[in-house]
């Protein structure tokens, strides 16, 4: 997700209201992200979003009731220390084959790359531009970005069961600037995994969107959880997105050279490249 940006313009007084709010819900029990909720945090969507290597992505849209797109992308991830990098490349529809996303994470700052081949050279994704739907899907450009629980305020509300499962609750509403007005997370205890997402938009009790991630027949791998399949639905809009994970090779050494090409060179096979730039990588 994007990573919420400065307010602009406050008066003193309106500042020192700001403040009072602010300071209200940490008696309630809310801390800053970087807190011990904001760890559990970070290792629940490290383990389930966030494993390092390559994995080919299915998604599959649908409205009301009937599959209207399918895209198909490979995705690689990898992070050294506060550098954090995504290289996501289309390989279907035939339309879209080649069309690649590259996403730069350092020191807390997102930078988004995107390469549609008919334009010849890759151009920025604007901070305007990140709250559009990815590709006709029930994603934005911004789910896509990787979180930093240390700009939300993070609160525990409970424990519920989702799926059956026992889970912690825990509402984060962005410090600053953000496309929602706050996430609500159902991390399973057991699996440490993320369960659910609710996504809030504007002052509403309902939420605009919910994944859902099953996690009962997720597999053990590295340290990471070798997911299966997640869901995105549009509440009360019968609108949805299916993610299935064809092909999920968990690799935290993958090759650095994978993202060092330019967008323009990757190619439509990143497993291939990977394969290749490992080859050819110093031992």
């Amino acid at each position: 997700m994007r990573i919420p940006g400065d307010w602009v313009g406050l008066t003193v007084f309106a500042g020192c209201v700001v403040l009072a709010l602010a300071a209200a819900p940490l008696a309630l029990g809310a801390e800053p992200g970087g807190g011990a909720l904001g760890d559990l945090m970070r290792r629940a969507f490290e383990r389930t979003f966030q494993q390092p290597g390559l994995r080919s992505v299915e998604l599959h849209v649908e409205r009301s009731g009937r599959l209207v797109s399918r895209r198909v992308f490979d995705l690689a991830y990898r992070r050294d220390g506060e550098l954090a990098r995504s290289l996501l490349v289309f390989t279907a529809p035939e339309y879209l084959r080649g069309h690649a996303l590259l996403i730069l994470d350092r020191d807390g700052r997102n930078d988004t790359w995107l390469y549609q081949p008919e334009e010849r050279r890759p151009r920025r994704v604007g901070t305007a531009q990140k709250g559009d739907s990815f590709y006709g899907s029930d994603l934005s450009f911004e789910d896509l970005e990787l979180p930093h629980w240390e700009r939300w305020r993070l609160a525990q509300r409970g424990d519920e069961l989702e799926a059956g499962r026992p889970c912690s609750v825990i509402e984060a509403t962005p410090l600053l600037d953000s496309q929602y007005a706050k996430l609500l997370a159902w991390i399973d205890r057991g699996r440490s995994g993320v369960a659910r997402i609710d996504f809030y938009r504007g002052r509403g009790d309902e939420p605009a969107k919910r994944l859902r991630v099953p996690l009962a027949d997720a597999v053990e791998e590295r340290g990471f959880l070798r997911i299966a399949r997640m869901e995105v639905e549009q509440i009360g809009r019968d609108a949805r997105t299916r993610a299935e994970f064809t092909r999920v090779e968990i690799d935290p050494d993958l090759a650095d050279r994978v993202f060092s090409l330019r967008l323009e060179r990757v190619g439509p096979d990143l497993f291939d490249l990977a394969k290749r730039a490992g080859s050819a990588a110093p031992r």
